[in-house]
């Protein structure tokens, strides 16, 4: 065997470690991206539900006194 041959299966085998490397990054990519759309769509709705809350309180707040002087 010579020299040639021994510098390319050792490239061969580096580059299968490469290839593992980017396939394995490629999958934890994946799940980052996965977890950045669940998230967003998460904070849409926390945003929906604070914002029906607020108006909600508003509304009992504006309305609350009215009542309680309607029944004295």
């Amino acid at each position: 065997m010579t020299s040639l041959e021994r510098d390319v299966g050792a490239l061969e085998a580096r580059m299968q470690t490469v290839e593992q490397e980017i396939h394995a990054m490629r999958e934890d990519v994946r799940e980052i991206r996965d977890a950045l759309v669940t998230a967003r769509g998460g904070w849409k709705t926390l945003t929906l539900v604070i914002g029906l809350s607020i108006s909600a309180g508003a509304l009992i707040a504006k309305l609350l006194p009215v009542l309680i002087s309607n029944r004295i």
